[in-house]
């Protein structure tokens, strides 16, 4: 009996305690990415640069390109430099020849296939100068990026964009124009580098 009475006792303490010292609710604890996620992810970004690789050769081909432009323009902004190097240092030039006329043509046509699924056709029309086409490629990519969403990719540089033209690993800020040849005397392709 006193064995039952202890019992019962220390069953009233225990249920006494546990209503005057609340537990506290377990801690929060943020979400691990786990490998697999970054795999995809991974995954992902290398099958977007393969389908744009495979675009790019499946376009139509350049016959005799004319080289317009080498370098290294940035395509997020406004002024026309690009960085040229001199010693162990890259020190920002303005672009050499900008106002001579590139073309003959009433408008020269352009695609840009790269970095979103879905390629953006434009034209460039009256004086085809150097200007006149890095400002409409600019003009190109701003469109293409109106209106996506870009947020950041943990434990990667990439960004993932969702946009009117599909999905990209690239904001604009990453992107380059690296060559501009015309070709076939009415068009020119365009070499984007990120």
């Amino acid at each position: 009996m006193a064995r039952l009475l202890a019992l019962l006792v220390f069953g009233l303490v225990l249920s006494a305690c546990q209503k005057c010292a609340p537990t506290p609710p377990p801690p929060e604890v943020a979400p691990i990415a786990t490998p697999e996620v970054k795999v995809d992810l991974a995954r992902q970004l290398q099958d977007a640069e393969a389908a744009s690789y495979q675009r790019r050769a499946d376009a139509q081909k350049c016959i005799n390109p004319v080289s317009i432009y080498e370098g290294s323009i940035t395509v997020d902004a406004s002024d026309y430099t690009n960085p040229i190097e001199r010693g162990a240092d890259f020190v920002d030039e303005p672009i050499e020849g900008l106002e001579r006329t590139v073309s003959s043509a009433k408008q020269l046509r352009f695609t840009l296939d790269y970095p979103f699924e879905k390629p953006f056709n434009g034209t460039v029309a009256g004086k085809l100068t150097l200007r006149n086409l890095i400002d409409a490629i600019r003009a190109g990519f701003r469109q293409m990026y109106k209106g996506a969403n870009v947020s950041d990719i943990p434990g990667m540089m990439n960004k993932d964009v969702k946009g009117p033209y599909g999905s990209s690993f690239h904001a604009i800020g990453d992107l380059v124009i690296e060559s501009i040849d015309l070709c076939d005397g009415d068009r020119i392709e365009i070499g984007i580098g990120s």
